[in-house]
């Protein structure tokens, strides 16, 4: 149930009145009627639920007007007590059900989008750059907690778990261009990995490895690619002490918060002027303002490209440069002429 932290402290708030209206109650009418604790706080509550079995009556002049004052202070509140919180059990309710209906919808009009399986501490950062590049995507969570934090960041969840084939169709596989499966277990990987090509040949498939020798594993079960985060992270850590600057630019390039030099991917159509002619007589610098630093072909990426070097269709052409460069590279990519 989605219920706002406000509401519920509101509730909280009620139901620590009730039980401090019940104990002064208790405490009073033992003070007065000289009733044992539990004929107290039978009579206490049977009074403030309005049960009135008469079992129990105050006989004192001082139990007589305190109980007065009991019942027209704690009826009250424990009529609004109940009514809160039955709004609250029926608004929470509402609200899950009409929740899940408008993301089902609103998931199932999603096409070529990406799929996040797992929303730990690397998903989390999956999730934060891709909504960063304003990429569509889902994300696959089993965790309850998980959940609630990423419904209250307004993000598209299927909830269950990764390696079910209905929760993957649930999702979008059959639509989505790519599956990021970054669970913590290798294991659920591999499968997840199995199932997604099952199901979506075409979908490309990006896997998390904890272990050296998971690579391997999620490579025969069909990953395009395997990430393994503490490889990397030490990587990383002996760069920056070799490299600093290196590491320095290469973090102001992929973080675009605050500059707007960035490296693109840009695919040359079968159509566009680019087309079989050498890099020297494409002169993709002097028109655009970009930089091509590779080019990848059939999955081999060369190095930096000479002038010599011929474009060919469907090459991605690896750039650098402005956003506006970009836009003008990816414009001379798809267009003749």
């Amino acid at each position: 149930m989605r219920l706002s932290k406000i509401k519920i402290q509101r509730w909280m708030r009620l139901l620590a009145g009730v039980i401090l209206v019940v104990i002064i109650g208790v405490v009073g009418i033992r003070y007065f009627e000289g009733f044992s604790l539990l004929n107290a706080l039978w009579f206490i509550v049977e009074s403030l639920t309005t049960t009135g079995y008469g079992d129990f009556a105050p006989v004192t002049t001082g139990g007589k007007i305190f109980m007065m004052f009991m019942l027209l202070v704690g009826i009250g509140l424990v009529l609004y007590a109940v009514g809160e919180g039955m709004a609250m059990l029926i608004e929470g309710r509402l609200s899950d059900l009409l929740g899940r209906h408008s993301m089902e919808r609103k998931v199932a009009k999603l096409e070529h989008h990406i799929l996040i399986c797992g929303a730990g501490r690397v998903g989390s950062e999956v999730i934060h750059n891709l909504k960063q590049d304003q990429v569509p995507f889902v994300v696959i969570e089993s965790d309850q907690i998980a959940i609630e934090e990423l419904r209250e960041r307004d993000l598209l969840i299927v909830e269950g778990d990764a390696t079910d084939d209905e929760v993957l169709l649930e999702a979008g596989v059959l639509r989505a261009r790519g599956l990021i499966a970054s669970l913590p277990s290798d294991a659920d990987n591999v499968f997840i990995t199995l199932t997604a090509k099952e199901l979506n040949p075409d979908i490309i498939v990006v896997a998390r490895a904890n272990r050296r020798d998971s690579e391997s594993k999620l490579l025969r079960a069909g990953a395009d690619r395997v990430v393994a985060p503490e490889l990397l992270g030490g990587r990383r850590m002996a760069v920056s002490i070799l490299r600093p600057a290196t590491v320095e630019f290469v973090d102001t390039i992929m973080h675009r918060s605050g500059n707007d030099i960035e490296i693109e991917e840009i695919t040359v159509a079968d159509t566009s002027s680019l087309c079989n002619q050498t890099m020297g007589q494409a002169a993709i610098k002097d028109r655009t303002g970009a930089l091509v630093i590779a080019i990848m072909r059939n999955g081999d990426i060369s190095g930096i490209p000479n002038d010599s070097d011929l474009i060919k269709a469907r090459d991605v052409l690896i750039c650098i440069g402005h956003r506006d460069q970009l836009i003008s590279l990816e414009n001379l990519a798809l267009k003749n002429g």
